[in-house]
């Protein structure tokens, strides 16, 4: 892998899901770019004072910028990125691996499926895919235990909108949420979820199993969607994640459960 340093050059809170948006660019932007990188490919990167950790990129790959989501919580790094890191500071980066790779020049539709900040994949997957063929069917169910782990709908909803073969749905797993009957938000695991409603329709279900599946997230999420893809006949070399791919001593952004 490639090493390399990077510049904290925004940084955007969203308090109710406690994730943070960072992005990075090149030290010197006018001399350098980053290497690029398959979308879906994870990172390691390594805060000052802390040992390196693997994170999802968001963004397709440009040269310019890098952007991970970190979910903040009682861990030394989530402590530092959310206490201390500011604007300016230099890290360090080593890329790029993974197996939630996405794969260019198939034009078979996509099916995303992810938890929380495992998001972060998905979303460079769907706008690569979008952008080789607008017409690509891309499906992205994504889960969270409350309406407030959610910090990116509006812009997915936004994406829905802007492109006519891009789907979204959001999926509460806490029992207590059903209750509340939130407009737009579906109910249960996700992955439960999205496969239960894929094969509600007959219609699109042949393509439905063809296509690919990309997912992201906690590892009992994972587990469980590739169990449902397997038995809903999916080729195996169709289902792309990240579930055996980080080095065993890391656990990447899959600290929590949808």
């Amino acid at each position: 892998m490639i090493s390399f340093e990077a510049c904290l050059v925004a940084a955007h809170f969203y308090p109710l899901a406690r994730v943070r948006v960072l992005r990075f660019a090149p030290i010197d932007p006018e001399r350098e770019t980053f290497p690029l990188h398959q979308a879906g490919a994870y990172a390691l990167v390594t805060f000052p004072g802390h040992s390196a950790r693997p994170y999802s990129v968001a963004n397709v790959a440009d040269g310019h910028i890098l952007e991970f989501h970190i979910r903040l919580g009682q861990s030394g790094i989530s402590q530092y990125v959310e206490h201390e890191l500011k604007i300016g500071d230099i890290v360090s980066i080593t890329g790029f691996g993974g197996g939630c790779l996405f794969q260019p020049d198939c034009n078979k539709p996509i099916l995303l499926i992810g938890g929380g900040t495992g998001l972060a994949p998905l979303l460079a997957i769907g706008e690569a895919a979008l952008a080789e063929n607008p017409s690509r069917s891309v499906t992205l169910y994504l889960g969270g235990r409350h309406k407030d782990d959610f910090y990116l709908n509006g812009f997915l909803w936004d994406m829905q909108y802007r492109f006519s073969a891009f789907t979204f749905y959001p999926v509460i797993s806490h029992p207590d949420a059903a209750q509340s009957n939130e407009e737009g938000y579906l109910y249960g695991l996700v992955g439960e979820i999205a496969f239960t409603q894929q094969n509600s329709h007959p219609s699109r279900l042949a393509a439905f199993t063809e296509g690919r599946i990309y997912a992201s997230g906690p590892v009992e999420m994972l587990r469980q969607v590739h169990e449902l893809a397997l038995s809903n006949g999916f080729d195996p070399d169709h289902i792309h994640s990240d579930l055996t791919s980080f080095p065993s001593t890391y656990s990447a952004e899959q600290e929590h459960s949808p």
